[in-house]
């Protein structure tokens, strides 16, 4: 049985998630020093559950959907699995910080959606100052160029955009990168408020062909729900 499986008991709706963990041992401090408990949490299930009815669910997706930063041990996460016959949803929550890791199985299916397009102004305006020289770019230039992005961003779908890599730590936001026609109008705001030298500049930078592979990218915000 391999870890990412789960097995569940159809008489006491109860799932467990095998680990190569199962069989290791539990150590306690005992006034006459540390005792050593062997385990087989798999095994225990078994036998628990010997006379019922177990089947086992296996994902139908290879990736586990997180509703938060990998930090938050609260957040709920999700599995889409299946017996075979019917697909479900496993969701694992704590309770609190510290608190074992609970499953529960849900009807449905896992939806995952991106909703919004998040943008860092101190980024932009990072960027731009890095383009040129730092400290050099006017303010109200820089302001200039900020509302210009907004206005086309905003009018963007989070759907189109394509995907560069996921935020490390949290996989509910991804870095997107904005598609040819939201650059090429980019880039005659960057021509309107800059000038000439100072324009290629910054539309190298959004570009990507500088020092700066990513170019202007965008965070992308997704949503995880369980429909049906």
């Amino acid at each position: 049985m391999r870890s990412e499986h789960f097995l569940h008991c159809r008489d006491c709706e109860t799932l467990f998630r095998p680990s190569p963990y199962d069989r290791a041992a539990e150590f306690r401090m005992t006034p006459d020093g540390f005792t050593e408990t062997v385990r087989d949490d798999c095994m225990d299930f078994l036998a628990r559950h010997a006379r019922h009815h177990l089947e086992t669910l296996r994902p139908t997706n290879p990736h586990a959907f997180h509703t938060g930063a990998l930090w938050d041990a609260t957040a709920p996460t999700y599995w889409e699995v299946s017996n075979g016959e019917q697909v479900a949803v496993v969701e694992g929550r704590r309770s609190q910080v510290g608190s074992p890791l609970r499953y529960r199985l849900r009807a449905g299916r896992v939806i995952a959606e991106r909703v919004a397009v998040e943008i860092s102004e101190s980024d932009i305006r990072r960027q731009l100052d890095d383009a040129l020289y730092p400290g050099v770019a006017p303010e109200r230039k820089l302001a200039a160029f900020v509302e210009a992005f907004k206005g086309i961003v905003w009018g963007l779908d989070a759907r189109d955009l394509a995907i560069l890599y996921d935020v490390p730590g949290d996989p509910t936001v991804v870095v997107a990168q904005l598609p040819a026609s939201a650059m090429a109008r980019l880039s005659d705001h960057v021509h309107r408020i800059f000038d000439q030298s100072d324009a290629v500049r910054i539309i190298a930078s959004l570009a990507g062909t500088d020092d700066n592979p990513d170019g202007c990218t965008v965070l992308v915000r997704q949503q995880v729900r369980v429909e049906g």
